[in-house]
């Protein structure tokens, strides 16, 4: 794919953005009411040079940090949520990998610079759920002979099924007395990779998130990226940028999604005159409080992205439990916000010709994403009290 309008980092100025929100936000409804995979979109994020956002530079990429990130999920986010919750993980995939390049990463960065190359990872299976959680996945890497490996599983959530080129596969080897958990890298056609269509879902419809069948999927000796034992200093270290990442670029998507539900809120206040009233909406004081609220709560959200962010990027540090709790309040807030757009707005705002219902219901996905909020606030409890 070429390159035709591609934007260096620091060129991806606030109206390139606004104006990329505008043209995903323009097919966003079809996409929603098909549950059809928005391909075109990530077709111009490849010209644009956004999906090597996070790529190093020493690989051609922008080398952009999780600010940067952060940033460009929050304006893709809003004008097409699937979109932006697929780029956001391929951003937190290139950050886990480059951190440590194997073998295999110069050809994934190499795809993501020419804009054919999508990451994400397969983590959750049906029976085990979210492996944040805990537990041993079901899906088992079996070393071969030859020091290839065989994966052999069921996995759920497979966000960006129809592109993704690499899946980073969680996964279990050792034994039932000494188990092993690790990721290996599995390319998105592997032979005995199979994609279940089963997503049909409230909000991000277009996300195609279908199961994974791996049916005796062989992959090179280098594909694996370690494994060790469950709660070792290895996979805690791996998680804890895994969780900083996912914590801060989640809140970015949803932050987004409120902010364009908003916009669309602004947009019907100002031009929606009832004869009774003989004048805009937005000159009704109770419903300007209501305006108020939603900027004070979009307020708190973006200060606690961008500190985080900030925090994380510039190397004084942020505690993963920090971006738990970032998470936690900003998908709150989102779903808030959207809850006292749609109770001022009436039929108008839940009507399927206005897009403020389908941010609402993307919104509600926010409290499913890991960690979900029982989670993070047992976590905080836990620091709060050292127990």
């Amino acid at each position: 794919m070429g390159h035709s309008e591609p934007l260096p980092l620091a060129h991806v100025s606030d109206e390139s953005l606004a104006g990329l929100r505008a043209e995903f936000a323009a097919t966003a409804a079809g996409h929603d009411e098909a549950a059809s995979f928005p391909h075109a979109n990530f077709e111009r994020l490849g010209q644009l040079n956004l999906l090597a956002l996070t790529v190093p530079k020493s690989h051609g990429g922008l080398g952009g940090g999780l600010a940067d990130a952060a940033r460009v999920v929050g304006a893709v986010g809003g004008g097409e949520a699937s979109t932006g919750l697929l780029l956001a993980m391929n951003y937190l995939m290139h950050r886990t990998l480059s951190a440590n390049p194997g073998p295999a990463y110069a050809e994934i960065a190499q795809a993501a610079v020419e804009g054919r190359g999508v990451l994400n990872a397969l983590q959750a299976e049906p029976e085990l759920g979210s492996a944040i959680r805990g537990g041993l996945p079901g899906t088992v890497a079996t070393r071969l002979d030859d020091g290839r490996w065989r994966l052999d599983g069921h996995k759920a959530y497979a966000t960006g099924s129809p592109i993704v080129g690499w899946w980073l596969v969680l996964a279990r080897a050792g034994t039932p007395e000494a188990p092993l958990v690790g990721t290996v890298l599995v390319p998105g056609k592997a032979e005995g990779l199979r994609v279940m269509p089963t997503w049909n879902h409230a909000g991000l419809r277009a996300s195609a998130s279908h199961q994974i069948e791996l049916d005796g999927v062989v992959v090179e000796a280098g594909a694996a990226l370690g494994f060790h034992p469950p709660g070792s200093p290895e996979l805690k270290a791996r998680r804890a940028t895994v969780e900083i990442w996912n914590g801060v670029l989640i809140a970015a998507l949803y932050d987004g999604i409120a902010r364009a539900g908003r916009d669309w809120l602004h947009g019907f206040l100002h031009t929606r005159k009832p004869s009774n009233l003989g004048a805009a909406l937005a000159t009704v004081p109770r419903l300007q409080g209501v305006a108020g609220e939603i900027e004070t709560l979009l307020l708190v959200n973006r200060t606690l992205i961008d500190d985080a962010a900030r925090r994380a990027d510039d190397g004084t540090g942020l505690d993963p439990l920090h971006a738990q709790q970032v998470k936690h309040l900003v998908t709150h807030n989102a779903v808030r916000i959207l809850d006292l757009a749609l109770s001022i707005t009436g039929n108008h705002g839940l009507d399927r010709a206005s897009p403020l219902e389908r941010h609402y219901r993307d919104a509600l996905c926010g409290r499913v994403h890991a960690p979900q909020s029982d989670t993070v606030l047992l976590n905080a409890g836990k620091a709060a009290l050292g127990v």
